[in-house]
């Protein structure tokens, strides 16, 4: 069978094979949007039904290029999505896992039903349930498979996933590959007949199922919403709480500077690491005096007898690299920093030395406030690490007391305040929360993340906390994990998903049942029909047939009489009728036996349908007697073929044993024409009859004799 989609010859030009990825990719996308349960895994495939029809209908191996196609416009589109854009080496894995799927299931059809694909008998429907769960069973297993090559499925679900999957999968094959059939096979009138009603349940059972779980899942998302923000609300309090505290410890120090006319090295030490003991996700607290460009070399020899000989302030150049610091008005060098280790890069560090870094400084110095700067990552022995860095302004008087109060005297220096990022959230943030929720601490003003272990781009919800922590705008933005959802969330969306499905694959089913019946119904009907008109024609036949001769009968032989005459008025045409009978057949049975009559009236009607024409009416009208209707073309033509007959018939032999019985018969001809044109076909019949037995009279059969119609 040559077979088409859509009046496209297999010839298979490239464009049909576009034409069927860019639906087994729509169809994907459709799949997803409409009933994904996590990452790239979904309740309902149905670019898998598709592909598994259009591979029944056609020759596998050319809408598989097709197919393979699909999957890979489908595995790029996931890997930009999903990975945003990290393209791994291996990303065509994917591809190979879809063409060996749909060719296991290829197979698996193929081998329960071998047969044609219209489903018309109760068995082909029964083994039809009994294998679309099987495939759908390799297709969960696949689909999850893809899901975990591409990191979308956590290890924790993914049993009630992969349940999930197959029985929405089970569902969607039963709905769509009849669907598909019936648009490929449009040459089988089963199909075509099923077309309207399996698009009717289709697109009307997956419109109601997906309205009606678009409204479970919206209350459903919000209610599970509101249960996030109660979850991340105390996150956020305690990772508010916990900036303020490093505010406190900030506070601490700076009074201790206050406090004191002249603070030492050892002092700001044991005063700091009594503060840090409850603070381990403190990277540094720093003392950063101001140095006036005058003041640089006398502050840079004095630090040699603690830093060493060399001590230089430096600077931050392009890729993390330190620099003596260029020439400026004013330094800020870091000078007391507690705790020491993993901080000897920092020691005569300016970062004002960034423009970015002044222009904070600046403003801390005018509003006497504390000020954070934008996310950052600090260079420190161990490698570059996130910090959150808050600068404290002192100040002080010409008489060398220091204070808080820009008012009360010039700016003295900074007091910074450094918090290694990671571990400040791992001490808010834990196990169980992470588990939970992904985190993201955005600064406002630059857009950049302080913190972020978001994966991926999609999330149902988010919940954004505001927060102003010294003197800046920053966002604490939180987005669930798929095993948050998973744990939380009810399965009233999937439940009434797989059930809208359920029972659309049942309605299709049904109708596909009642179909495959009132076909075989109307196959029946049509062979018992046919039956009953060919026993009819053979009735009609035997009812008009001389059993003995098998010539027509009487009873025919007069309808048809009738038929010629009124054709005759009809058209003018002119018709012979011709009557005969056997000479002496009563002397025939007498003498030779029953038996041997029927022979020779057996042997006159083989020969006259030997040599019958097609418009000729042959029948015996009685025991001996026999009629013709013969087309008369002129009284000459007529009586020629009398004549022959009778000739003919004076010929035959028929043999009883060692004898010879040979017989002659006598004729009447009658022949209609204007100048019978007032006899009807029973007066034309009686005067033929008497033509014949006038005939009769003649023993030896050499004359016919007309009857008074001839002209």
């Amino acid at each position: 069978m040559r077979h088409t989609i859509n009046s496209i010859n297999v010839d298979w030009p490239l464009k049909s094979i576009i034409g069927i990825a860019l639906v087994y990719f729509l169809l994907a996308l459709l799949s997803a949007q409409v009933s994904s349960l996590t990452g790239i895994t979904q309740l309902l495939s149905l670019n898998s039904g598709f592909a598994l029809a259009v591979m029944l209908a056609m020759p596998h191996q050319k809408p598989l290029l097709g197919i393979a196609l699909g999957a890979f416009l489908l595995t790029i589109y996931r890997v930009f999505v999903l990975n945003n854009g990290e393209l791994s080496p291996y990303f065509i894995v994917p591809v190979f896992l879809v063409v060996i799927q749909l060719y296991l299931d290829f197979k698996i059809y193929r081998k329960w039903l071998s047969g044609n694909n219209n489903l018309s008998h109760s068995d082909d429907l029964f083994l039809f349930l009994k294998v679309i769960p099987l495939i759908a069973l390799v297709n969960a297993s696949f689909s999850v498979m893809n899901a975990q090559w591409l990191d979308s499925v956590e290890h924790g679900i993914f049993t009630s996933v992969w349940i999930k999957i197959w029985i929405g999968h089970t569902a969607g094959l039963i709905l769509i590959v009849p669907f598909v059939l019936s648009l490929v096979e449009r040459s089988d009138p089963l199909w075509a007949g099923r077309q309207k009603i399996l698009a009717f349940i289709f697109i009307m059972s997956l419109a109601i199922t997906f309205i009606l779980c678009a409204n479970i899942r919206f209350y459903e998302n919000n209610r599970l919403e509101e249960r996030f923000q109660i979850l991340t609300n105390q996150t956020s309090t305690l990772f508010q709480a916990s900036l303020k505290e490093k505010e406190i410890l900030q506070a601490s120090v700076v009074q201790l500077l206050v406090s004191s006319e002249y603070v030492t090295r050892s002092e700001f030490k044991q005063f700091v690491e009594g503060l840090s003991i409850q603070t381990e996700y403190i990277q540094v607290i720093e003392w950063l005096p101001k140095i006036n460009a005058d003041q640089r070399l006398e502050y840079e020899k004095d630090q040699e007898s603690d830093y060493g000989k060399g001590f230089v302030i430096t600077e931050a150049k392009a890729g993390g690299v330190l620099v003596p610091a260029t020439k400026r008005e004013v330094y800020y060098p870091i000078t007391y920093l507690e705790p020491d280790s993993d901080n000897d890069l920092a020691k005569g560090f300016d970062p004002s030395g960034s423009a970015a870094v002044r222009a904070i400084m600046k403003k801390a110095a005018i509003s006497g406030e504390s000020q954070a700067r934008g996310p950052v990552e600090i260079i420190r022995s161990s490698g570059f690490k996130h910090a959150f860095i808050v600068y404290k302004p002192v100040y002080e008087n010409i008489l060398g007391t220091k204070s808080l109060n820009p008012s009360q005297g010039d700016l003295s220096g900074f007091v910074s305040v450094v918090v290694k990022v990671e571990d400040f959230v791992a001490t808010i943030v834990g196990p169980a929360e992470t588990a939970n929720f992904n985190l993201q601490w955005q600064d406002t003003e630059s857009g950049r993340y302080y913190f972020n272990n978001k994966v991926g781009d999609y999330a149902p919800f988010k919940h954004v906390v505001d927060i102003n922590l010294s003197g800046r705008m920053m966002k604490l933005i939180f987005t669930p994990t798929d095993a948050f959802i998973a744990q939380s969330a009810s399965d009233e969306t999937t439940i009434a998903m797989l059930t809208g499905l359920g029972l659309a694959s049942l309605f299709s089913m049904l109708m596909l049942t009642i179909t495959a019946l009132t076909s075989r119904i109307q196959c029946e009907v049509k062979l018992r029909t046919s039956e009953l008109e060919d026993l009819n024609k053979k009735l009609e036949l035997l009812s008009n047939k001389d059993v003995l001769t098998e010539l027509f009968n009487r009873r025919y032989f007069e309808n048809a009489l009738q038929d010629e005459f009124e054709r005759s008025l009809r058209y003018k045409n002119a018709f012979a009728l011709i009557m005969f009978d056997i000479d002496n057949f009563k002397k025939i049975n007498d003498e030779y036996g029953h038996p041997c009559g029927d022979e020779v009236i057996k042997s006159i009607a083989n020969y006259l349908i030997s040599t019958r024409r097609s418009t000729d009416i042959l029948a015996r009208i009685g025991g001996e007697e026999f009629a013709l209707i013969l087309p008369a073309q002129s009284t000459i033509h007529i009586m020629s073929i009398v004549e022959r007959i009778r000739t003919d018939i004076s010929k035959i032999e028929v043999k009883d044993g060692e004898q010879t019985i040979k017989f002659t018969c006598s004729f009447g001809i009658a022949i209609f024409n204007e100048y019978l044109k007032d006899k009807t076909d029973y007066t034309v019949f009686e005067s033929d009859d008497d033509a014949e037995y006038t005939s009769t009279e003649e023993f030896d059969c050499s004359k016919i004799e007309p009857m008074v119609a001839l002209p």
